[in-house]
C-alpha cells in the first residue's frame, strides 16, 4: 500500500468517528458500531481474522498479515458507513414487523440479535471482495460462510459489550 493511500484512509477513518456520535436517530447497530470500530475489538478481530485467513486460504505469515490488513482497513472503512445503515433497512423491513407484532421498540432482542449477523454479512462481502481483487483468490459459499460466522463472532462481542456496558 503506498503512503497517500494509507494516508488518506487514515484520514476518512478519523473524520467519519465523529459522525456515530452525533446521529439524531438511534438503532441497535449503531450503537454496536462504537464498540466494533473500539480499539479492543478492531485487535481481537485482526488477531482471530489474522489465524482464519492464514488457514482459509493456506497463507504464510506475511501473506496473511496482508490478507487481514487489506480486509480489515476496507471493511473498517466501508464498513463504519454500512454497518450503522443496516440497522436501518432491518428498522424499516423485518423490524416493522416484529415491533407491530410484539408490541416492542427499536431496542428489541430480535434487533440487537440482528446486529451481529447483518454487520459480519457486510463485512463478510467487502473482506472477500478486496481479498478477490487484489489477490484474485476465488471465492466460494463455503469461504463465504466460514467469513460470515467469523465476523458474526467479532460483532457478537462487539453487540454484548454495548448490551451490558452501554454507552452513557
Amino acid at each position: 500500500m503506498n503512503n497517500k493511500l494509507a494516508i488518506s484512509i487514515l484520514f476518512l477513518t478519523i473524520i467519519a468517528l465523529p459522525t456515530l456520535a452525533h446521529a439524531d436517530i438511534v438503532w441497535p447497530a449503531l450503537y454496536a458500531e462504537t464498540k466494533v470500530s473500539s480499539f479492543p475489538i478492531i485487535t481481537l478481530s485482526l488477531l482471530i481474522e489474522y489465524y482464519f485467513f492464514k488457514w482459509l486460504f493456506k497463507l504464510d505469515v506475511k501473506q496473511a498479515v496482508f490478507y487481514t490488513l487489506a480486509a480489515n482497513i476496507f471493511s473498517g472503512i466501508v464498513g463504519l458507513f454500512l454497518r450503522p445503515l443496516s440497522g436501518i433497512v432491518y428498522e424499516l423491513s423485518l423490524g416493522i414487523v416484529i415491533n407491530w407484532l410484539f408490541n416492542w421498540g427499536t431496542f428489541n432482542p430480535v434487533a440487537w440479535f440482528f446486529v451481529p449477523i447483518t454487520g459480519g454479512a457486510i463485512n463478510s462481502i467487502l473482506e472477500l471482495g478486496i481479498i478477490r481483487i487484489i489477490w484474485k483468490e476465488k471465492i466460494t459459499k463455503k469461504n463465504y460462510y466460514l467469513t460470515w460466522l467469523i465476523n458474526i463472532f467479532t460483532i457478537s462481542i462487539a453487540t454484548i459489550w454495548v448490551i451490558f456496558y452501554p454507552p452513557e
